[in-house]
């Protein structure tokens, strides 16, 4: 999953946004390169997102309020990976669920580009954090290459480097300050003392996070983030979007953190993935998600198609058929677009 593989996420996704559903009146395309032309001919999408990250602001969407927070602005020990966390306190018309939930987006992305997920988190009345994080280096691409591709930890210790700070990869450096825990204290931290009253020191005692009110999820690498943790943490919830997608072509199998106990309860994580998802089925096994989350993410119940309806056979494990016939980045980047709402209550806000 390299720099090319993921830009034409992104454009797939911009496409897909500026379409506004993914039902019947997603107009099919056969290859990517159509998809494209669509770009090159609106591309409004990605401009918006350039500015916000450029020109970051606060105001309403709707009935929400969103605060889009430099990592920078929460401490002085953050000077880069510097666009925009998106936050929004909970709906005021509706009841406070005095959860906690934080995303992570995948690689290269900001949390601008997930905006439509964490608008839906907030008018459940979640406290919701899209968060900025050193995401720049796809773990495929790192771990399938050079001396990396004979490290078994390469992976797991990838993972916690990026999500605790802990100096224990060779292949990527990310501090504590500036892993996905330093920034999300910093940025409670910076939240209770500029929005007081928002219920935001619910959420951390001094620099302690209280893991058993904060949900995580993720999207595509963001994904995988969320997995592990779920091993590292007792959160309460993991929502999986589009991965994980960890495997080693080296030894031709997914790597062993996958099945670590996990600190997270059990039953806590669910997930959706397109049905045709190559991008995340990095072996070339169609199943090789979905798999992984029954064998080594406990994710119980029927492989079940979204199309069925809540509550989805009461499955932890779901798949689309949307988007089918448009380019491989698109169908990656489908399970974020508008038109799911009704999945992501059932995955990420009960």
């Amino acid at each position: 999953m390299d720099f090319f593989v993921y830009s034409r996420l992104l454009r797939s996704f911009v496409i897909l946004s500026l379409l506004g559903t993914f039902h019947l009146s997603c107009k099919k395309k056969s290859d990517e390169k159509e998809d494209l032309i669509l770009l090159l001919g609106l591309g409004l999408y990605a401009r918006s997102c350039a500015g916000q990250n450029s020109f970051p602001s606060n105001g309403a969407v709707g009935a929400l309020t969103r605060l889009q927070i430099q990592p920078s602005q929460t401490s002085s020990s953050i000077t880069s990976y510097n666009n925009p966390h998106h936050v929004y306190p909970p709906q005021s018309t509706v009841s406070r669920k005095n959860i906690l939930s934080v995303f992570y987006p995948g690689t290269g992305s900001s949390p601008c580009e997930v905006g439509a997920i964490l608008q839906q988190g907030a008018s459940r009345g979640y406290h919701v954090i899209g968060l900025n994080y050193p995401n720049n280096d796809a773990v495929n691409g790192i771990c399938n290459q050079g001396d990396a591709r004979s490290d078994v930890s390469c992976f797991e210790n990838f993972r916690n480097e990026v999500v605790t700070g802990v100096d224990v990869s060779p292949y990527i450096s990310v501090d504590i300050n500036n892993s996905i825990e330093g920034r999300l204290v910093f940025l409670l931290q910076y939240l209770i003392s500029t929005r007081p009253g928002e219920g935001w020191d619910q959420y951390i005692t001094g620099n302690n996070i209280n893991w058993s009110l904060v949900y995580v999820g993720g999207h595509s690498q963001g994904s995988g983030h969320a997995a592990y943790h779920g091993k590292r943490r007792a959160v309460a919830r993991v929502s999986i979007y589009s991965g994980v997608s960890d495997y080693s072509l080296q030894y031709s199998s997914i790597p062993s953190w996958l099945g670590a106990a996990q600190t997270a309860p059990a039953g806590s994580y669910y997930g959706l993935i397109h049905e045709n998802d190559t991008i995340a089925n990095f072996s070339g096994n169609a199943n090789q998600v979905t798999d992984a989350w029954l064998n080594q993410l406990g994710m119980t119940g029927t492989l079940t198609n979204t199309s069925v309806g809540a509550p989805y056979a009461n499955s932890k494990r779901l798949v689309t058929s949307a988007c089918n016939g448009m380019g491989t980045a698109a169908l990656h980047s489908c399970p974020m677009v508008n038109g799911f709402q009704t999945v992501w209550n059932y995955i990420s806000f009960p």
